[in-house]
């Protein structure tokens, strides 16, 4: 069986005011997870309790001070630009069209132009941004601009993908409708992804298990699988299954169980 494409082991790490005579602040206490290909994981838990800094840990953007993780089965090679790394603000290129910021990401990998601009074009249009690809950011949509930097992610063809957040400054409205493209998109992908929310219909809607977090320091304290067919329908939060496991979700995160059925 070939390694998990994401293995992190018991990670800590902690943050270390420069210049002040001050203890070092645990963020992080001996987290582990472990994602397939093909698998899709949410992390939730409370604001402060490390789940960025666990992101920045897995994309190489920060080490940790023990513990390891391991992209594809390991852990002595670079990890930053491995992964696909989605943030809550798009982060888009106001000089350049959704075209050119959507094909960044091939371009900074060498990717031949010709070849870039082939691959982006192709998979714009089942991003819905095939009328879009022309327009600066300025002229579009929060939702918009969250697709163009989603496909910036997805272009490399990396094997993970990192969100934080994707979907936090949109309105309520288009943030439904993203989350259920995008769960569309991403169940045909093969990806191993990682996706830090604090919307607890968000995590059960898209992932198949969910992780919760508390702290600070920031800890795993459960883990809930979401046994729930794919495609997810828009229906399916009013589900008996679907209302159980978000029951059980809140329990976890407020540090209680669930009241049983």
């Amino acid at each position: 069986m070939s390694p998990p494409r994401l293995e992190v082991r018991n990670v800590c790490r902690a943050w270390r005011p420069e210049g002040r005579a001050q203890p070092a602040q645990p963020v992080l206490q001996y987290v582990s997870l472990t994602v397939r290909a093909g698998e899709f994981a949410a992390v939730a838990g409370p604001s402060g309790c490390g789940k960025s800094t666990l992101l920045n840990l897995i994309a190489g953007l920060q080490e940790p001070d023990s513990g390891e993780v391991l992209i594809d089965g390991r852990a002595d090679a670079p990890r930053l630009g491995r992964v696909g790394y989605v943030h809550q603000r798009d982060l888009l290129l106001p000089w350049r069209t959704a075209f050119g910021n959507a094909l960044l990401g091939l371009e900074l990998s060498g990717v031949p132009a010709a070849e870039a601009e082939s691959r982006t074009r192709a998979l714009a249009e089942r991003f819905g941004l095939g009328d879009a690809l022309d327009k600066y950011p300025a002229r579009l949509s929060g939702g918009m601009r969250q697709r163009v930097a989603l496909l910036r992610a997805l272009l490399p063809d990396r094997g993970l993908l990192l969100l934080d957040e994707p979907f936090g400054a949109l309105d309520a409205i288009t943030r439904s409708d993203l989350q259920y493209w995008l769960g569309g998109v991403l169940d045909r992908s093969g990806k191993a992804v990682v996706l830090v929310t604090h919307d607890v219909e968000e995590a059960l809607l898209l992932a198949d298990r969910v992780l919760v977090m508390a702290g600070p320091p920031g800890r795993v304290i459960d883990a809930i699988e979401v046994d729930l067919p794919r495609p997810r329908p828009a229906g399916v939060v009013t589900s008996s299954p679907f209302v159980a496991l978000k029951q059980r979700l809140l329990g976890a995160l407020s540090g209680r169980k669930a009241a049983a059925a």
